[in-house]
């Protein structure tokens, strides 16, 4: 009862069963079949041959029975005959023949009823034989009485008492033949019974076994499917408990129907109730932003065509309300055994306070981005206001520094001074800009042999003349590295030195600025180490991180009492670094301070060049350009600036070279139009017409009328990143920042000229 009760109430979850459990059940239904039909064979086979035999008991019986009405039938014959022979009634005669009729239809019976039986047949076949012989006796003495109405001999009687006595012998004969067919046959029967009902017990209880092991098996498998149950909901209580705590709503796409199941969460994401919904995938469809519609459902069709390898992605559904909130949507999705998808199942998270954040912090960066452009902007023009004038300041001293033999000493230092000065000033104005280029990787060092003792003399005839205003001892020794040539940039290395003592000069009021330059072997290599120690107001331990932050300094309080931008040491440092050194520093409070750089000491073969050597190399620039320059040559000058003008004008009027002068873009145009000119030197910043565009209208001109291309050399105050790409951009051929200096203007003149074949 437990197994059918169980079987018939539980068929709604058959479908529900794991593969295992399917499969033992048919294997043991296939068992319980099995058994079945062989039970079910044994059974028939056994009523089958039952039923025979009682057939054949049946027949026997019949047989007996007919044989012993048979041997009756012959008595009451010979009976009716004689009444008839004595009496000669008729009525005994119609006895006879009724029964003579009988004899041979019970004769008849016989012989069908042992048809299989030869022994049988046999006696049968002689019971034939002395009935004929019985009846034609019989039949002899009734005719003989009817014709001599004579009595019936007594040898007549004899003859026909032995045919009779004959008969029942073989009578006789055939019915214990029977008899004993008879008892075979039952127990046969008897045994037949016996062995089908022990058939019949073994195969019910051979069923009731199997039957009651396959109902344990149900109940062992009804209590694992009720304990994972249990741990299935207890699962699915925490798994919708974890569900409920990140507010994620979750769908399952039936995709073949078309079915959508939406959790409650999902619904209350958007505001709405259980009920709200259609369970369509339109309730989510008609939901999506118009401008974003079309992106969402073109990812979906990816997906879902296999051309993304996950479902991610972010877009804004409209609430209940009618507010946007950004959703972020993860799903999976499921195939069938062909491959082709059928449910696709996910999740989605309101993500709006996050975008929302997003959104602020990507308006923020532009608005940073646009300060950052107002920077380089306003950086940008500061450089060219400031670069304009100092061109010619520098440009003069220059010119002063290359006429001073003819001066007392006094004025000799003066120029010297300025000429220094005027050099320090641009590299103080190369420090504010090259935060820039700094910044964004963009700056480049120029590596060149050079003589680091003329280096260092530059360096001490500028920074000497500020120590003596302080009345302290400044020295700067490099006896250690006299002679060395080294291959590196010096400008950047000449800027770095200068920024370390113009520090170490800033915070020292008595006392001394010491330089030491010396050549130290390490085990990653030979270094340039160069000390600037100082006797100054030194720094706490926990202050040595912020001097090498831009804009700050290690206090406040030294930031008002000794100014400065800040900007020096920051510097130095990223310089130090893509040289491929490093700037130390070790100080105490009130006790001083020595920053350490140290670089790669690359040392080239020296050219023994001095400083009467550098003022060969350049007359012989000079040289070269004078024999380039021929009458026919012809420079146009473009600048707005008078000091500039006055400067460059100087510089070409040394040269010999012949040029006119446009102080506007428009007029420098106008110039090109009617001359031909061998090249321009092209300021960017004019009014009316600024370079970059009167250089594209010259270009647009030659390439219309198929004109020979005009060399243009751009000057430009601006010196940030990417302004010599935008001179080239617009058609230059080269760029020079101001101040301008004299050797590199004459250089790349000189290179012009050469290409244009005016120099062999």
């Amino acid at each position: 009862m437990p197994f059918f009760y169980w079987y018939f109430s539980n068929l709604s979850v058959w479908s529900r069963m794991p593969i295992v459990f399917i499969r033992n059940y048919l294997i043991f239904s296939a068992i319980m079949l099995s058994c079945a039909l062989a039970l079910g064979y044994v059974l028939v086979s056994g009523d089958r041959k039952i039923a025979e035999s009682d057939s054949w008991i049946t027949r026997t019986h019949e047989t007996i029975i007919a044989s012993q009405e048979l041997s009756g039938l012959v008595s009451s014959m010979l009976a009716s005959q004689r009444g008839y022979l004595i009496s000669s009634e008729e009525s005994f005669l119609n006895q006879y023949e009724n029964q003579k009729a009988q004899v041979s239809r019970h004769l008849a019976e016989l012989s069908e009823l042992t048809a299989d039986s030869p022994s049988q047949e046999s006696r049968l076949q002689e019971l034939r034989e002395y009935y004929v012989k019985f009846s034609e006796h019989l039949e002899n003495s009734t005719n003989k009485k009817e014709a001599n109405n004579t009595l019936i001999k007594l040898e007549d009687v004899n003859v026909i008492d032995k045919i009779r006595t004959d008969i029942s012998r073989v009578n006789d004969d055939f019915v214990a033949e029977e008899y004993a067919s008879l008892d075979a046959q039952v127990r046969i029967v008897e045994d037949k019974k016996n062995q089908y009902l022990f058939t019949l017990l073994i195969g019910g209880g051979t069923a009731l076994i199997l039957i009651m092991i396959f109902n344990a098996y149900l109940l062992r498998a009804q209590s694992k499917r009720s304990a994972a149950e249990t741990a299935l909901n207890e699962r699915e209580e925490v798994f919708l408990l974890a569900v409920e705590a990140t507010q994620d709503g979750i769908f399952d796409w039936n995709i073949k129907t078309n079915e959508v199941f939406y959790s409650q969460q999902f619904m209350e994401m958007l505001g709405y109730k259980a009920g709200d919904f259609n369970g369509h995938l339109d309730d989510s469809v008609s939901k999506l932003h118009p401008d974003e519609k079309d992106q969402v459902m073109e990812y979906l069709d990816l997906y879902l065509n296999g051309q993304l390898s996950e479902y991610s992605n972010t877009f804004r559904m409209q609430h209940k309300s009618g507010r946007w909130i950004w959703v972020n949507a993860r799903a999976k999705l499921v195939n069938d055994s062909n491959g082709k998808p059928i449910r696709l199942i996910g999740s989605q998270t309101d993500i709006s306070a996050s975008k929302e954040y997003e959104l602020r912090l990507q308006e923020a960066k532009t608005k940073a981005e646009e300060a950052n452009r107002a920077k380089t902007d306003f950086l940008a023009h500061m450089s060219h206001e400031i670069r304009t004038p100092l061109t010619t300041i520098s440009g003069a001293a220059e010119i002063l520094q290359q006429s001073k033999e003819g001066l007392d000493d006094k004025k000799q230092k003066l120029i010297s001074v300025l000429s220094a000065s005027s050099t320090t000033l641009k590299d103080l104005i190369s420090d504010i800009l090259d935060f820039s280029k700094i910044e964004s990787g963009e700056l480049e060092l120029e590596e060149v042999s050079f003589d680091l003792e003329e280096s260092f003399q530059h360096i001490v005839s500028i920074m000497s003349v500020r120590a003596n205003e302080k009345k302290l001892d400044f020295v700067f020794d490099y006896e250690d590295v006299k002679g060395t040539h080294l291959y590196n940039d010096p400008i950047r290395l000449r800027q770095i030195l200068i920024n370390l003592i113009g520090n170490a000069l800033k915070f020292t009021d008595e006392g001394h600025i010491h330089v030491k330059a010396s050549k130290q072997e390490l085990d990653a290599g030979d270094v340039l180490r160069i000390d600037v120690e100082d006797t100054g107001i030194g720094l706490a331990k926990d202050q040595f991180g912020l001097v090498f932050e831009r804009f700050k300094q290690a206090d406040a309080s030294v930031s008002r009492k000794y100014g400065g931008t800040g900007l020096g040491l920051p510097i130095s440092l990223k310089l130090a670094t893509l040289m491929g050194g490093t700037i130390k520093l070790e100080s105490k409070k009130g006790k001083g301070s020595t920053f350490s750089l140290i670089i790669p000491f690359t040392e080239v073969e020296g050219t023994q060049e001095d400083h009467d050597q550098n003022e060969a190399r350049k007359n012989k620039i000079n040289d070269k350009l004078k024999a380039a320059i021929s009458a026919k040559d012809k420079v146009l000058l473009v600048e707005d600036y008078e000091g500039n003008i006055v400067v460059l004008s100087y510089i070409l009027e040394e040269m010999d070279m012949e040029f006119d002068v446009a102080r506007t873009g428009l007029e420098a145009l106008n110039l090109w139009r009617e001359n031909h000119y061998d090249l321009l030197l092209m300021d960017i910043q004019m009014p009316e017409m600024d370079g970059f565009t009167s250089t594209a209208q010259i270009r647009k001109i030659e390439e219309e009328q198929d004109l020979d291309r005009t060399p243009i050399i751009g000057m430009t105050a601006h010196a940030l990143v990417g302004d010599k790409d935008k001179c080239i951009a617009a058609g230059m051929d080269a760029y020079l920042p101001k101040p301008i200096n004299e050797n590199d203007l004459k250089k790349t003149m000189l290179r012009f000229l050469r290409l244009r074949g005016n120099v062999s």
